[in-house]
This record gives structure tokens, C-alpha cells and sequence, in this order.
């Protein structure tokens, strides 16, 4: 995914590359032409391919008012850029990552990292002083954001819209009191974010005390707007959804688009009763597209150039001379070279911080002050300021001075925080009688304290019932030290086997405190080292020899974690090596250890993945209790046996996972539906001598997989040695143990 990000970084700096025009003039005696486009979706883009048609007949825009994508596309035209320019940018956007704000796992911070692999759900809502509060939509648009920030960097010095080459407005609507809201000043990228905040799928934008969402709620085809600005001849093109709402296997969002532009239409008729005889109504044939399908931008744009090619009898009117279509240009082209030139970032500032440190913000900001903005670097600013947590949405703004800019960089905090929870499942059936379900609750409290501090308390019932609290305390502004007190109670159940059969069963719970310091790896991993004390009961089901003892020492660990799913893997690496000595030195009764490494690797090419993985564990010559050795057996760990049917004070395991995605599901939804197989061997031994290659244990699987908002599930039927075989349905599981 890196790669794209640096795609689309070049593809801005060729755009605004374009060379200078000089010179301005008033318009030419001819009538005064208004361009409104309307909103639609991806439909949208059929405005771009209108704009290129517009442009061969040489017909000269005066003002220009746009809804929802009809304000993208139109802000864009009203700012500088060509209609090529648009084209090229509406095509080679990847919209699927764009309506993601999830950045590639592997530049995540190593904390957010940690949390994959307690199968939470992938959305969050926060709790506040009137209750339970959720985020504004499934969408925060912060890519979306900074895409249209970078765009519209040839905005920048106009202090209102009436500045730009091409006077424009676009439309929202205040979903407070449901009214119009004319934008014409300000933040060019926020006012077209704003009009096309869909709600429930877009977060809204706040702005001077409003909330605002799509403005194609109250007005999607703004003739009057151009009327009022004195236009003697308006340009209307309309992309309406696709209204077949009833067609076979309609999405749930194409459903939601469809309800929605019913709601519109009644506002648009009455705007194209507006229009005289004298104006152009533009409505290209778009099918079956759906306003949600942004991968179709191409045919869209297509199908816009041959709906305005259909009326150009009527356009053909409006031409003027070459003479004159060159001093419009002249006016309309505008590029952030010419604005901007060589002018350095003299100054950076962070405004709209009211929890955070801005010094923690200033610490992940790799854009100097004193040299030229490159976007690249800045994209990559924002979005480490947004992984911080905190956030919902990370912008900025460019505001020139001679040959000098200010960068302000704006975040907006949570409104939902900054008690964030998440909740989740975990559970996992054979088929033959044995399930196990676990119910999960997330409590993650950010900002504690002047230097990031972050108090997490988790909660599990079920399977497993714990509760356990941490408090993550980075020593300095930087986040590299840190220290983490913490203190839980697990209670789990303990399966024990005899010669592959169920022996016995014991009922673990322990009360467990200690404190941690390490180093934190920006997004590569962790050095984590400290020490423990507590209380452990462990009751056997049958007899009673009860064990009851206190318990301490000391444990340490590395992780380096670079993949980009512990699910579904495609590429990257996994790393960790840890252990945990119980040690008389620190009070306990008992004395043994446990050291365990794993690791993973995943190579794609396509749709297709495979995925390596290894584990080991060793006592390092002590005697475990039988409740904490290691565990073989189950799902992808020994397919066809019984999940922790072998237990050993040392174990090895190493599999191959293959899957196929042959179904790619729409974001934030998830990643896709996958096929695969997995070729597995391992063993427990009771003692070091013992451990020899020949004496593995063969397994093999196969599955149907998907990885969704609500974590990954599987549907499998694993085979091990003798015919020995099972059926598993899994929810939150991870392919890689740490």
C-alpha cells in the first residue's frame, strides 16, 4: 500500500505542476454562462467528461455551483485545474483506499498493533458524561480529506470563493435544522467535503457552529445559486442515481443511495423548472451504474463527454473565438507552482488541540520549517498524527505570505472521546460437542496525562474471564520509553489429555500484578522487560489437590510485527521471542520457566497469498504445572484434533497457509472472502532430548474464510494422521500467537 501512497503523492505533484498563465482580463461582451452539477456519487464523474466537451467547443464558465460530487468536480474546474487534469485524477484515484481510513497495518503504531489480536471489532464509540456517544459515521474521510486538500492547494490566499479563477459555490446542509447552507469561503477541500457528507456513511463537518452533511438532502441540482449571480445562460448537468432500487441483489448501500434520492428529487424538479428555454439540461446515460460504484469512474467519464457531445447543437451557441477562449484560460488555469513557486514552509502551527500535547504532535512531524512543502512527506505526517488515536480527523492548510507559507496543521479531537470502547467476540466450535465463546470489552482511555498516557482496562467473559487494567506511560514526549504498571484477574478452564483422550479438567485463577519498562519501536515493535507477583489456584475437576500458591519472577519480551493482517496475511514479516521465570527470588513458591518464539512471513502475488509460520516453546529444563505448558491441537495448530489435545513443557510447529480471495468485500466492511488450505506439523515433548524431526505429527485443512468489521471468520475441515479429522467454525482467530 505504500506504494500507492507514493502514486498518488506523484500524481498530485505532476498536477500542480502546470505551467503559469499571465494576465487576466474581464469577461468578453457574451452572455454570462453558469455551470451546476449536481451530486451523484460515483455517477459524478460524468461531470468531468461534460467539462471536456465544454472545453473543445470553447464555451467559457463565468460561475460555477456544485452538490456533493458536482462540488468536487466543480471546485476542482473553479480552483485552476483542466478538465485532463480532473479525468487523470477522478481515474487514477484508488477509491477503495480512500474510503479507508485505516492506514496499511504495518506503518501503524505498535500499540494499535497489540489490539489485533484480542478479536475486538473493527469500529469504536466512546462513553462521556451523557452516556454511550457514537462516531458521526463509518467514515471519518480523512484520506478523503487530504486528497482534496492537496488538490485544492491553488486555493490557497483566497479569502473567499469569489477570489478563485472561476467564482463557485457549493451546498450543504446543516443537519441541525435541516436548512441549506450556501459555502463560499474558507477552506475550498472542506466546504467539498462538507457537501458530500453523506450521512451515516461520512462523518459531518463542523463548521462556524453548524454541522453540515451532503447538501443533496435539501437542494442536489443548485440552479438558483448561478441565477442570483447574474448568469444569463445556465449549463445543468444532472447524474441521478440509478433509481431501480427493486433490481435483484441490491446492496444495502445502494438501497440507502436510492431512498435518499427520493427524498432529493421533489428539491431537484422544483430547480429544473428554473431553467428557460435558453439553458442546456445535461443528463448523461449512465445504466445501471450505481452511485456507489467508484470503480466504474472511468465509464463515467466516458458516458459524460457523449451525453454533452448529444447537445451540442445547443452548446455550440455559447462558443466564442480562439482569441477569446485563450483569454479565458488565461483566467482559468491556475497552478500551485504559480501561487506558491519555491516559497519555503517558514513556520508550522497546530491548531484545535485541547487534550493532546501539541508536542507529541510536533514529535511525529517530519516536515521541516525552513525548506519546500513536499506532499509526500506531509501525507505521511498526517496520517501518523492520525494513527496517534486521538483523532477523527487530521488536516491542513497552506497560508501564503510573499515567499513564505505558514503550514497550520488542524486536528479535530474525538468528539466521541477520549474514553474510547471497543467490543468484541471470540468463539470457536468442532462440531462435536465442544465450543468455547468468549465475550470482549475494551475500555481505552487516551490522554491520561500530559506525556500520552493511556489507561486500558479490558474485560472477557466466558471461555475466559479476566479483567485486567494497564496504564501505558511514555517517559518523554517522544514515546520511545515508557514504563506500564498493571494488574488482573484470569479465571480460565484447563483441558488435560491422556494418550490423545480427555483425562481431566482444572479451573485456573489467578490475581496478578507487576510493572514493565521497554522501548517502543515507532511502528516496527517492542522491547517490553519487568516483573510480576501474585496468587495462583489451580482445582482439579477430579480429586482434591487443590494448588494454591503465590507466584513472581521476571519476564521479557521482543516483538517486531511488519505484517499487514494476522488473519489473512499477504506480506510482511511477524517476529516475537518472549518468556516469563517464575523465580523464589521474588517470593514464589514455585520455580520454573517458559520461553517461546514465533514468526511469520507472507508473500502475495494477485489474489493469492501464502503465508509461513513457526512456533516454539521450551521449560529450559524446569517442570511446568501441567495447567502452563504448551498446547498443540485445534484449528490451524494440528487441524483434525481437539484443540490443546497435546501438552508438553516444549513444543515446535510450522505450517503453510494458502488462500485465495475470490471475493473482495467493499471498505470499511472488510478486505474480502477467501479459499484456502493449510499443510501443518508439530508435536509436544515432555523433555529436550526427546524433541527430534521424526517424531512430528501431520494435520492439513481447508477452509472458507472472511475477513469483516466484525474480525475474521472461518469455516474449516481439518485432517490429521489416521483419519482423524474435524469441522470448525472460528470467529476473531489470529494465524499468528505471540
Amino acid at each position: 500500500m505504500r506504494s500507492s501512497v507514493l502514486s498518488l503523492s506523484t500524481l498530485l505533484m505532476l498536477l500542480i505542476a502546470v505551467p503559469p498563465r499571465a494576465g487576466a482580463e474581464e469577461h468578453p461582451p457574451r452572455p454570462v454562462v453558469g455551470l451546476v452539477l449536481s451530486g451523484g456519487g460515483a455517477r459524478g464523474a460524468a461531470h468531468a467528461g461534460v467539462l471536456e466537451v465544454l472545453e473543445e467547443l470553447r464555451i467559457p464558465i463565468d460561475y460555477i455551483a456544485g452538490t456533493s460530487m458536482g462540488a468536487v468536480v466543480g471546485g476542482l474546474y473553479a480552483c485552476g485545474m483542466s478538465p485532463g487534469e480532473i479525468e487523470t485524477t477522478l481515474r487514477a484515484v484508488d477509491w477503495d483506499d480512500v474510503f479507508d481510513d485505516r492506514r496499511p497495518r504495518r506503518h501503524l503504531p505498535f500499540r494499535r498493533k497489540r489490539v489485533d489480536q484480542a478479536a475486538l471489532f473493527d469500529f469504536e464509540f466512546g462513553l462521556g458524561r451523557n452516556g454511550f456517544e457514537l462516531p458521526g459515521g463509518l467514515v471519518t474521510g480523512q484520506k478523503l480529506s487530504y486528497l482534496l486538500e492537496a488538490l485544492t492547494l491553488r486555493s490557497a490566499g483566497a479569502a473567499n470563493f469569489d477570489e478563485l479563477p472561476i467564482p463557485f459555490r457549493a451546498v450543504a446542509t446543516d443537519i441541525g435544522t435541516g436548512e441549506r447552507v450556501v459555502l463560499w469561503k474558507d477552506s475550498l477541500a472542506e466546504a467539498m467535503r462538507a457537501s458530500m457528507a453523506v450521512p451515516g456513511a461520512f462523518t459531518p463537518v463542523e463548521r462556524d457552529g453548524m454541522t453540515l452533511v451532503d447538501g443533496g438532502l435539501v437542494c442536489n441540482l443548485p440552479v438558483d445559486l448561478v441565477q442570483s449571480k447574474g448568469a444569463d445562460i445556465i449549463i445543468a448537468v444532472d447524474v441521478p442515481p440509478q433509481t431501480d432500487a427493486s433490481q435483484e441483489n441490491a446492496s444495502a448501500a445502494t438501497i440507502l443511495v436510492h431512498s435518499l434520492y427520493f427524498l432529493m428529487d421533489e428539491n431537484v424538479q422544483q430547480q429544473r423548472e428554473l431553467l428557460g428555454p435558453a439553458d442546456v439540461l445535461v443528463v448523461p446515460d449512465l445504466g445501471d451504474m450505481t452511485s456507489v460504484d467508484f470503480r466504474a469512474v472511468s465509464s463515467a467519464i466516458d458516458a459524460g463527454q457523449e451525453g454533452a457531445r448529444l447537445a451540442t447543437d445547443e452548446l455550440a451557441r455559447l462558443s466564442v473565438s480562439e482569441d477569446d477562449y485563450e483569454i479565458f484560460l488565461e483566467r482559468q488555469r491556475r497552478s500551485t507552482a504559480q501561487l506558491l513557486g519555491d516559497a519555503v514552509v517558514e513556520r508550522i502551527q497546530i491548531s484545535g488541540v485541547t487534550r493532546a500535547d501539541p508536542r507529541i504532535i510536533a514529535g511525529v512531524i517530519r516536515t521541516e520549517a525552513g525548506a519546500p512543502l513536499r506532499l509526500d512527506v506531509l501525507r505521511e505526517d498526517l496520517d501518523r498524527i492520525y494513527e496517534l488515536g486521538d483523532f477523527e480527523h487530521v488536516g491542513f492548510r497552506l497560508i501564503p505570505a510573499g515567499d513564505t507559507q505558514t503550514l497550520l496543521v488542524n486536528v479535530k479531537e474525538k468528539s466521541w472521546g477520549p474514553h474510547l470502547i471497543k467490543v468484541g467476540l471470540s468463539s470457536e466450535a468442532d462440531f462435536k460437542g465442544k465450543s468455547e465463546f468468549t465475550v470482549l470489552t475494551d475500555l481505552l482511555t487516551v490522554r491520561v496525562n500530559p506525556h500520552g498516557g493511556e489507561w486500558r482496562t479490558s474485560l472477557r467473559f466466558g471461555a475466559e474471564n479476566r479483567i485486567s487494567s494497564e496504564l501505558y506511560q511514555p517517559l518523554d514526549f517522544s514515546g520511545l520509553f515508557f514504563v506500564s504498571p498493571r494488574i488482573g484477574f484470569n479465571q480460565r478452564r484447563f483441558e488435560v489429555f491422556t494418550d490423545g483422550s480427555f483425562d481431566d479438567e482444572y479451573h485456573v485463577g489467578v490475581l496478578e500484578g507487576g510493572m514493565d519498562a521497554g522501548i517502543q519501536l515507532r511502528n516496527y515493535g517492542e522491547i517490553r522487560g519487568g516483573f510480576f507477583l501474585g496468587r495462583r489456584r489451580a482445582a482439579p475437576r477430579r480429586g482434591s489437590s487443590v494448588q494454591d500458591s503465590t507466584i513472581g519472577g521476571y519476564s521479557a519480551s521482543f516483538t517486531i510485527d511488519q505484517l499487514d493482517n494476522l488473519s489473512f496475511p499477504r506480506s510482511g514479516v511477524f517476529a516475537g521471542l518472549g518468556g516469563r521465570f517464575f523465580s523464589r527470588n521474588f517470593g514464589s513458591e514455585v520455580s520454573y520457566d517458559k520461553a517461546s518464539i514465533s514468526a511469520c512471513t507472507a508473500v502475495s502475488r494477485g489474489d493469492h497469498a501464502l503465508a509461513a509460520v513457526v512456533r516454539g516453546g521450551t521449560s529450559l529444563g524446569s517442570v511446568p504445572p501441567i495447567y502452563e505448558q504448551f498446547e498443540l491441537g485445534g484449528f490451524l495448530s494440528l487441524s483434525g484434533y481437539e484443540r490443546g489435545q497435546f501438552l508438553g513443557p516444549y513444543f515446535a510447529f510450522g505450517e503453510f497457509i494458502y488462500h485465495y480471495r475470490f471475493l473482495r468485500l467493499p471498505r470499511p466492511f472488510g478486505t474480502g472472502i477467501y479459499a484456502g488450505a493449510s499443510l501443518e506439523a508439530g508435536n509436544v515433548w515432555e523433555d529436550a532430548g526427546a524433541v527430534a524431526v521424526d517424531d512430528l505429527r501431520y494435520a492439513s485443512s481447508v477452509f472458507i474464510g472472511a475477513d469483516t468489521l466484525l474480525g475474521p471468520l472461518y469455516l474449516g475441515l481439518g485432517l490429521a494422521e489416521g483419519g482423524v479429522w474435524s469441522a470448525y467454525i472460528s470467529l476473531g482467530m489470529s494465524v499468528v500467537q505471540n
